[in-house]
C-alpha cells in the first residue's frame, strides 16, 4: 500500500477535528486538492506544488471550520501545539519515571514512591504547558520572527496513523529489547541487597514459567512490528496483535491479582506495607486490562483504516 502525500494532508489537517467535521473537511480538502493537481497536468511533482502553496495543514483546518485560536495567534499557535505535544509525551514521563526509580533505590514507602511520581507528573505537566505558553504568547504578541519555526514544508507530513510508520518501527525496536534487558538486569543486576547478596525485584519463582513467556512474547512483538511495518496493518495483523496482547495480559492479570508479581523478600527488605502493595498490583491489574482493551480496538481500527485504503 502507498500512501500519497495527499492522504498523508489530509490526516494532518482532520486529525484534531471532531467525527462529521473531520469527514466533510477531508472530502472537501481532497476534492481541492484533486482539482489542483489535475489542471497542473498531474503527476507527484504537481501534487507537491500544490500542497506547498496550500501551507501547514493544521492552518487549512482552521481556515475550514473558522475557529482561530485566542491566547496565541494562528502564526505561532501550531508550532506550539506541536512543541507541546512533544514535552508532554516524551519529557514529563520521563522526569517522572526517574523520580519513581530514585525513590525506590531510596528505600521510600510504596506509597511515597507512587504519590511522588504522580505529583511529579502533574508538576511537569503544568510547568511544561504554562512556561512554554507564556513564552510563545509574549513572542506572538511583540511580534518576533523565529526562523525555522514559522516554516512549513511538504517534507514535514506525518504517515497517517495505521501502525506502518517507520517511527513505530524504531520505537519498538528500542523499547522491546530494553524492556526484556530490564526483566533479565532486575533478576541479575538488582541493586537490592541482604547480607551481600542481590534481592530479584520480581518473584524468582516465575522464572519457571511466566518470565520466559514474556520474553517470547516480546520477540513476537518485534516480528509483528516488522510485518505490520512490511505488509501494512492488515485484518491477520489485527488478529496476531490480538492474540499476542492476550498471551501478556491473562497471566500477568492472573498474577498481579494474586500479588505473585513482586519478589516478598523486596517487600519485606523495603519494609513495605503488604497491603498496600497489593492494592497497588490491583490497580496496575486494571491499568494492564484497560491497555489490553485498547491495543485490540486500536489494531482492528487500523487494519479497517488500512483495508479502506487498498
Amino acid at each position: 500500500m502507498t500512501t500519497t502525500l495527499t492522504d498523508r494532508y489530509v490526516h494532518a489537517a482532520t486529525r484534531w477535528l471532531p467525527g462529521r467535521t473531520k469527514e466533510e473537511v477531508a472530502a472537501e480538502l481532497r476534492e481541492r486538492i484533486g482539482d489542483t493537481v489535475a489542471a497542473r497536468g498531474g503527476g507527484e511533482q504537481a501534487e507537491r506544488e500544490t500542497l506547498e502553496e496550500l501551507g501547514d495543514p493544521l492552518r487549512v483546518a482552521v481556515d475550514y471550520t473558522g475557529r482561530e485560536p485566542a491566547l496565541i495567534g494562528p502564526r505561532l499557535f501550531f508550532p506550539w501545539l506541536r512543541l507541546m505535544t512533544i514535552l508532554v509525551a516524551i519529557v514529563a514521563p520521563l522526569v517522572t519515571a526517574v523520580t519513581v526509580i530514585v525513590g525506590a533505590f531510596d528505600g521510600d514507602s510504596i506509597g511515597s514512591i507512587i504519590g511522588g511520581g504522580v505529583w511529579t507528573l502533574l508538576e511537569m505537566v503544568v510547568h511544561l504547558v504554562f512556561w512554554t505558553t507564556l513564552v510563545f504568547a509574549v513572542l506572538d504578541w511583540m511580534g518576533t520572527s523565529i526562523d525555522g519555526v514559522e516554516t512549513w514544508s511538504v517534507d514535514q507530513l506525518p504517515e497517517p496513523d495505521t501502525g506502518t510508520g517507520t517511527a513505530d518501527l524504531v520505537a519498538g525496536l528500542i523499547f522491546l529489547p530494553a524492556f526484556a534487558a530490564m526483566l533479565i538486569w532486575q533478576h541479575v543486576g538488582s541493586p537490592f541487597f541482604d547480607d551481600g547478596e542481590r534481592i530479584p525485584m520480581a518473584d524468582p519463582e516465575l522464572w519457571s514459567w511466566y518470565l520466559p513467556l514474556v520474553l517470547v512474547t516480546l520477540a513476537l512483538e518485534l516480528v509483528h512490528l516488522v510485518w505490520i511495518h512490511r505488509a501494512g496493518y492488515t485484518w491477520a495483523a489485527a488478529w496476531a496483535n490480538l492474540g499476542l496482547a492476550l498471551l501478556f495480559a491473562i497471566p500477568t492479570i492472573v498474577l498481579l491479582l494474586d500479588g505473585s508479581i513482586v519478589n516478598p523478600e523486596l517487600v519485606a527488605h523495603l519494609d513495605w506495607d503488604a497491603e498496600i502493595v497489593d492494592t497497588v498490583l490491583r490497580g496496575i491489574a486494571v491499568g494492564v486490562g484497560l491497555v489490553t482493551a485498547w491495543e485490540a480496538f486500536d489494531g482492528f481500527r487500523k487494519a479497517r483504516l488500512h483495508a479502506s485504503r487498498l
